[in-house]
């Protein structure tokens, strides 16, 4: 199997993608390109990954998410790393239009990775409804990757450039927990302020205008001043 294969099934790993080496590799027809992009808000901050892992300094790259298996209807990944761009963490949020298509996707990304040569699986406990990890090192990187699924999100975190110890599965499996729950609050704010526009649009009948503002009649000159009227 040559690199660019191997690269671009190496996204599977993690339901996500594996650093800017998987998005080259992807090919133009990836269905996640005609997704939409989610708001930025999806996705936890800087702040909330240097937690854990304090060599990571800054975010690279954000937008949609084109290496999204199936068909979703709209995603969002960001990459952080270290200044000197040696280690990454990319977190990537999913969202498909229905709980059968986000299951189908997420069964499919778990058949990819186990067809990686040199993947083994990592035990990881249960995120969202199913999760799934696993591990494999290409040349001197090693990726370890996270995917879960939750109704109709899959959300997927991945290390590379990290040793696959317990330590760093471990505090990849917390980002993700707490990614997964910053997701789906973003996506509840989202559903609410839309409907809640919508009500007030139903309200308000076709063509309407604002009541018009009652404006009191203008006093006399001559007693607004306190002189005799004219």
């Amino acid at each position: 199997m040559d690199s660019g294969s191997l690269a671009g099934r190496l996204t599977a790993l993690s339901i996500a993608a594996v650093g800017s080496l998987s998005l080259a590799c992807e090919s133009s027809s990836s269905p996640a390109r005609s997704a939409t992009t989610l708001p930025r808000n999806v996705i936890v901050s800087l702040s909330v990954v240097s937690r854990f892992f304090p060599d990571i300094t800054r975010g690279t790259s954000a937008g949609r998410n084109l290496t999204a298996t199936g068909n979703p209807k709209t995603t969002r990944m960001v990459i952080y790393e270290t200044g000197d761009g040696s280690k990454k963490v990319t977190i990537t949020v999913d969202q498909y239009a229905s709980s059968s298509e986000a299951s189908s996707a997420y069964q499919q990304a778990v058949q990819k990775s186990q067809s990686v040569p040199g993947f083994k699986s990592v035990r990881v406990p249960t995120l969202g409804q199913q999760s799934f990890a696993g591990t494999v090192t290409m040349g001197a990187e090693t990726h370890i990757g996270l995917g879960a699924l939750d109704h109709k999100l899959i959300v997927g975190a991945t290390l590379a450039g990290y040793d696959a110890a317990p330590d760093n599965t471990a505090k990849l499996v917390a980002v993700a927990r707490i990614q997964g729950g910053a997701a789906k609050r973003a996506m509840s704010g989202r559903i609410h302020r839309r409907g809640a526009n919508h009500l007030k649009m139903r309200q308000r009948p076709a063509g309407a205008f604002p009541a018009p503002i009652k404006i009191p009649p203008a006093e006399p000159l001559g007693r607004r001043h306190g002189a005799a009227g004219l």
